[in-house]
């Protein structure tokens, strides 16, 4: 993979499954997260925990419905 150190990944759906694996591999690689929940607010606090203990340098969680309606 590329180098991603200290890049910016934003993540939708990174609550569970594959937007939370695919946080926790970026995290692995040292990039800076911003996860994106709907409605899982303490699954994506887990998942930021996660990545910060993986090995991101930043993580933020934010808030959204990025769907289309």
């Amino acid at each position: 993979m590329a180098n991603i150190n200290e890049k910016v990944a934003l993540i939708t759906g990174s609550a569970t499954g594959l937007g939370a694996a695919t946080a926790l591999k970026l995290a692995g690689d040292g990039a800076r997260l911003i996860l994106n929940y709907s409605k899982s607010k303490s699954e994506c606090e887990a998942t930021a925990h996660a990545c910060l203990a993986a090995g991101a340098t930043e993580v933020r969680v934010v808030q959204g419905n990025v769907a289309l309606d």
